[in-house]
């Protein structure tokens, strides 16, 4: 250290210029730093999405599950397969272990897919996840919803999905383009012309050839034989037959149009009751500042230079904008914390000009952390900002000035105090430096969610501290060695009562005395620690309510969206709503797998400043789910917010925040439980949202198709299900190309065939000879039920039962519930697991306690090594009891439960306790061993080293202050942390001084 010394006293004016063009760099670096709201607590989760056109859930089971999951089975890193089967679609999630990258289990899934044997003219895609969510926009104009769902699919996705970062844009509402030939069966009849025959007459007249090449003279032509189909008129004059030598064309038996595909959605916004919208997903891990900016340049080009003057691209949602919230919050946190370690440096040492060099340690520490982050390509965000204590960074500048002040008061001259106070302190540094490291340990050692989401927050910390030490022994140094050279420090009146009045208590208190309340101190965490209960996280407050209302699971898709207009009303009827997003079905390309019974309302907030009544976020949503309940009191209503429920929906494959899960094979007997399983949960106080995913009752009509009579007629099974594809639904024939734009020509009777089933048995089926017989003449046309939906994980089926949790205590509510449920019969081979954020809890707090006694068995080593007995290694751990103490009393009065933020703020304050702890023991071992009795050396102790401790314990409190009692959007995941480091160095640190030092009469003391 004497080099260092020497080398920083000799350049002390390069090293503060070196330290200001770092500063100015950074500034310009940090600009580069992408903040996001939240870390992506979500392992690498494909999706594989297949339509399967008009097949019921089981046959989409049977024949693209299964076959899939089979295909999928074994690969490397895959920790669990969810799927959902439904009709015409089959919905399968892939989740990896955070050990495996996004992009290699996309591409081993891509790999898998290739080798997988399905139904002809399948083809599963990809789908990104939603949780890369960032922009929701409508495509506004004077149109029809034809149109403008055609200017979004053909012109405004495509050029933003080549803004860099985007994943996928997905269209939503209005309605997709086709042309329909409609075919008039009497026409057919009359011409004596089967279905079939026109549908592969027009199939067969949409194609062009190429000839290959021609020589005339020098020149050589290409060959290309246009045949494709234009327009209208093409399909029109496309001939299907002959009747005496006569063509037979299109317009002859159909009416041609351009109309559009039969609807599977709805979106309206505020009261524009059906719109076009556009969803922005961006790939994980990509960053989410630079690609909104982008996005924004894109849509303004597409405004002002590429569409058509009356049509607009017009965001409604974007995550920019919980951004600015999130960044907000941070910097006022912030500003204010470092405001008040600045007062209390201020009042502690009583000099001005070492307060403001101290306290430009946090900025300046703070500001290179952000420039490494940048430089890395690290993402900031509320966590790993926001839950910084700089109380603690600056622990170690403040151990070093009060240290020197001391050594001037002793009569040092200011040379002489720099000298030997970096002789004193660098040990004890270093060793605080290896403390704190090591209490991040179990960070660092974290797994699954909790380490994507507290990591970035350990690095930070690191970094920071990391910093901080540097700074202390260069910047601080130097700007000391500069400006402190006439200074000294001033004791305020009321801190020299203060002190006259510790000592005076310390007096009286007991060796006895301090072992008693150890010992409460002792009992009283364990029962504090029991009674608290415990959650995974906090929710964060997104300012915004999405809300899932299923109606019965035969509604039809009309009757959903007539019922959805009215729960958008009742959404708009409050005066704290700003604006409400409907959406009812699902995309054509089944991206969510849900039906018409889904309707979903994404429901953005007024500030909270700007609401008309003095009520809070969980007073509205109760007001909101009694409102709907009186207008539709069978309806499942589930309130969650719009990042939070794509997060729980991927991590466990359900669309709630928690869910029971009862597995087996029998869909009857499964429906069965889970009615008798969330009977019993409804009645649990604090569970709340309870809903059953039924998997039966979905109404059929079953056209089966009856073999020996349809060969008495020449009929194939294939022939029949044509006219019966067609004349309800349409059959797909080809697609029609116009520019660069692809749309589908489907075949269709006209919709009085599908007015009611005795509509149906009459459509008529044209023979080889002209004549035509009724479908029910080869069918049997019946009503039936069969399953709506069909879960599957890893490989088995299951019935899903959601909750959600009002109470804070999340583990003591689902406690109950499973109590509740424990004498529930289930058949030999069905079981029950919980999923969602109550087994996420689970698994993250048996890591957590794992790493923890790892990292407290660690630093009990270090403790050995350095005071060499296992009685003063056991006395220096009880500071870490006083301090979780404090912690944990802290949590009671703000009503926090143990969460795992809550598990982190204990692990931060971990390193400073036993800091403390241990220069109180040293400094008495010191004494002791330069002869003083044990009570002189106790009262020597505390006399030196009560400003110090008190100092660094209340700095760090204070830090986290304001984070501690912040209100508002994105400040409930930071604040168990901050209560926790608030309480426990207050407390934690007033304990230590009032019943520590009696207990040093205990120390062995080692010769020197």
């Amino acid at each position: 250290m004497h080099k260092i010394f020497r080398f920083v006293i000799e350049n002390a004016v390069a090293i503060l210029l070196i330290n200001f063009i770092l500063v100015v760099s950074s500034l310009f670096i940090v600009r580069q730093l992408n903040i996001e709201v939240f870390p992506d607590p979500s392992p690498p989760i494909v999706e594989i999405v297949t339509v399967y056109e008009g097949r019921s859930a089981e046959e989409v089971e049977k024949q693209i599950t299964i076959p899939l999951e089979v295909a999928l089975a074994g690969m490397p890193g895959l920790e669990n397969i969810y799927s959902i089967s439904l009709y015409g679609l089959s919905d399968i999630k892939c989740r990896f272990s955070f050990d495996v990258t996004y992009k290699d289990a996309r591409q081993e899934v891509l790999n898998r897919l290739s080798q997988v044997n399905l139904p002809p003219n399948v083809s599963p895609s990809i789908n990104p996840s939603p949780i890369g969510e960032v922009m929701r926009y409508r495509v506004k104009g004077n149109r029809s919803l034809i149109d403008l769902r055609t200017i979004q699919d053909w012109i405004v996705a495509r050029n933003l999905q080549t803004v860099p970062g985007v994943a996928t844009v997905s269209s939503y509402g209005g309605a997709v383009k086709a042309y329909s030939i409609v075919v008039h069966p009497q026409k057919l009849i009359e011409y004596k012309i089967p279905l079939s025959q026109v549908i592969d007459q027009v199939s067969k007249s949409n194609i062009n050839v190429g000839g290959k090449v021609l020589e005339f003279g020098d020149q050589y032509y290409n060959i290309r034989g246009i045949g494709l189909i234009k327009s209208v008129s093409d399909i029109e004059n496309t001939i299907v037959g002959y009747k005496n030598n006569i063509p037979i064309m299109v317009k002859n038996i159909a009416d041609v149009q351009i109309s559009h595909l039969p609807r599977t959605a709805y979106v309206g916004l505020n009261r524009n009751d059906d719109i076009v919208m556009g969803v922005v997903v961006l790939r994980k891990n990509e960053k989410s500042i630079p690609a909104l900016k982008a996005l924004h340049e894109k849509i303004d080009y597409l405004n002002n230079h590429v569409l058509p003057k009356d049509v607009k691209v017009i965001p409604f949602y974007d995550k920019q904008e919980l951004i600015d919230k999130v960044i907000h919050k941070i910097t006022e946190t912030a500003i204010t914390g470092i405001i008040l370690v600045l007062v209390v440096i201020l009042i502690f040492l009583g000099e001005v000009r070492s307060a403001l060099i101290v306290a430009s340690i946090i900025p300046i520490s703070l500001l290179y952390t952000l420039s490494v982050m940048a430089i890395n390509k690290e993402s900031a965000n509320l966590l790993s900002i926001g839950a910084i204590d700089f109380g603690i960074i600056v622990d170690i500048p403040l151990i070093f000035i009060e240290n020197y002040f001391r050594l001037k008061d002793e009569g040092k001259n200011h040379f002489q105090a720099l000298k030997e106070n970096i002789d004193q302190i660098s040990k004890p540094i270093m060793f605080s430096m290896i403390v704190i490291l090591l209490a991040f340990i179990p960070l660092f050692t974290m797994k699954g969610s909790e380490s994507q989401i507290f990591m970035p927050m350990a690095k930070t910390y690191i970094y920071a501290l990391i910093f901080a030490l540097v700074l202390t022994f260069t910047y601080l140094l130097a700007s000391s060695y500069i400006f402190l050279k006439n200074s000294h420090e001033r004791k305020f009146k009321f801190f020299v009562i203060l002190e006259r009045i510790y000592l005076k208590v310390v007096e009286k208190i007991s060796s006895k005395m301090a072992i008693l309340a150890t010992l409460i101190v002792f009992v009283g965490a364990i029962i504090l620690f029991k009674s608290l209960g415990a959650q995974f996280l906090p929710k964060m407050d997104e300012g915004n309510i999405y809300a899932r209302v299923i109606f019965p699971y035969t509604i039809s898709l009309k009757k959903s969206y007539e019922n959805a207009k009215e729960i958008r009303d009742i959404f708009l009827s409050f005066p704290e709503v700003e604006q409400v997003e409907f959406q009812v079905g699902r995309p054509e390309d089944g991206t969510d797998p849900t039906g018409p019974f889904n309707s979903e309302y994404f429901v953005k907030l007024k500030d909270y400043d700007k609401w008309p009544r003095n009520i809070t976020k969980e007073e509205l949503e109760k007001e909101i789910r009694e409102k709907i309940r009186q207008k539709f009191p069978n309806f499942d209503i589930n309130l969650s917010q719009y990042i939070q429920d794509n997060l729980d929906e991927a991590m466990s494959g359900v669309k709630g925040e928690n869910s029971v899960k009862i597995f087996g094979s029998d869909l009857n007997i499964l429906t069965q439980k889970a009615h008798e399983v969330a009977e019993r949960i409804k009645k649990v106080p604090g569970i709340t949202d309870v809903g059953i995913f039924e998997e039966l009752g979905q109404p059929n009509l079953i056209i089966q198709v009856d073999r020996e009579k349809a060969s008495l007629y020449n009929l194939t099974v294939e022939d029949i299900l044509d006219v019966i594809q067609s004349s309800l639904n349409g059959r797909f024939v080809t697609q029609i190309m116009e520019e660069d734009k692809f749309f589908d020509l489907v075949v269709k009777f006209p919709d009085k065939y599908r007015d009611s089933i005795e509509d149906i048995k009459d459509i008529p089926i044209i023979l080889q000879d002209g004549s035509f017989i009724p479908i029910s003449k080869v069918a049997n046309i019946y009503y039936d039920t069969g399953a709506s939906f069909i879960y599957r994980e890893n490989y088995r089926r299951y019935i899903p039962i959601k909750f959600s949790v009002e109470s804070k205590d999340l583990a003591g509510t689902v406690a109950k519930a499973q109590d509740a449920i424990k004498d529930v019969k289930l058949p030999e081979g069905y079981f029950i697991t919980w999923s969602g954020q109550f087994e996420q809890m689970q698994q993250a707090f048996q890591r957590l306690k794992i790493s923890i006694g790892f990292t407290l068995f660690v630093i009990v080593i270090v403790l050995f090594i350095i005071n060499g007995s296992i009685k003063n290694t056991f006395i220096v751990l009880l500071s870490p009891l006083y301090a979780f103490f404090g912690g944990l009393l802290f949590l009671l009065i703000w009503k926090e439960p143990i969460s795992v933020s809550a598990s982190v703020g204990f692990i931060s304050i971990l390193g400073i306790a036993v800091l403390n702890a241990n220069i109180m023991l040293s400094t008495y071992s010191n004494f002791i061993r330069s002869g003083l009795e044990k009570e002189e050396a106790i009262v020597k102790t505390i006399r030196e080293k009560f400003r110090s401790i008190l100092i660094t314990g209340l700095t760090a409190s204070v830090g986290l202050f304001p984070a501690a009692v912040s209100h508002g959007v994105g400040s409930q995941v930071q604040k168990p942390l901050a209560v926790v480091v608030v309480g426990g160095m207050f407390l934690g640190t007033l304990l230590l001084l009032l019943f520590f030092p009696r207990l040093l009469k205990f120390v062995e003391v080692r010769e020197a």
